[in-house]
């Protein structure tokens, strides 16, 4: 069954196999052999297996009467379809359901597969509860796919805060490494020793300043190798960025 490409392109392809995969009633399509090609949630349900993909539908439904005979007779003779009923146990009562088979040429490479639409003909009671089965799994499986969601979501904005944050630092970074150079050349310069016979704690506070613009200039460094975003606990409830261990210095 060609489920990937329509005459309208892959966009339509997508919404008609989604279409196909939640229809209310159980679609599977096979190759002649009876490997089963695609199969929705329904046509699962109904058969007490939990994905049919990839598994022989002559395997599964062994059991039917007549069905193997059927088959058989759809591939050598060219009918166009068959129809048989047939009941399967459910967890409350037995579902009474109908299988149509028919035989149909891919588009694609010409091969001939095989369709088959599974109908429940059970009472209402029997299809309530059966309804309220499929319905509680379609819901469980919404759940996890939308933690999946949630999840991806969490990534990306955590990926753009890196990119961010990276982007911000170098930026910081450079604006601040020219005149943090300049101002420890100037300490540089004027801490001489004619300096200090004028004034002779002159050296003294151009240490200090010497040394906290040399811890500046180390945070710089740092700020051009950030490749994480790893914070840490600053004042009450709040976080910054731990240089040390967001940059590649270890």
């Amino acid at each position: 069954m060609n489920s990937t490409v329509t005459e309208n392109g892959p966009e339509n392809a997508s919404f008609d196999l989604t279409i196909l995969k939640h229809a209310p009633y159980g679609i599977i399509a096979c190759d002649l052999s009876g490997e089963i090609i695609f199969a929705n949630q329904l046509a699962a349900f109904m058969l007490h297996e939990k994905n049919l993909e990839e598994k022989n539908l002559l395997q599964i439904i062994k059991d039917i009467p007549d069905f193997k005979k059927g088959w058989n007779k759809l591939q050598t003779e060219f009918h166009d379809q068959f129809t048989m009923p047939f009941s399967i146990a459910q967890d409350v009562a037995n579902a009474n359901l109908s299988l149509r088979v028919t035989r149909f040429e891919n588009s694609s490479d010409q091969r001939c597969n095989t369709l088959v639409f599974i109908e429940d003909l059970s009472s209402n009671e029997t299809l309530d509860v059966a309804d309220r089965l499929y319905t509680d799994s379609l819901e469980i499986l919404m759940q996890e796919k939308s933690r999946e969601l949630e999840l991806i979501q969490e990534q990306l904005i955590l990926s753009e805060k890196k990119a961010a944050m990276i982007e911000t630092a170098g930026a910081v970074a450079h604006e601040l490494r020219q005149p943090m150079t300049t101002i420890i050349g100037t300490i540089d310069l004027l801490n001489t020793k004619h300096t200090i016979r004028e004034n002779p704690n002159i050296e003294k506070r151009f240490n200090i300043i010497q040394k906290q613009c040399l811890r500046m200039a180390e945070t710089i460094k740092q700020m051009e190798k950030l490749v994480e975003y790893k914070t840490r606990q600053y004042v009450k409830d709040s976080l910054i960025i731990d240089l040390e261990e967001s940059s590649q210095k270890k």
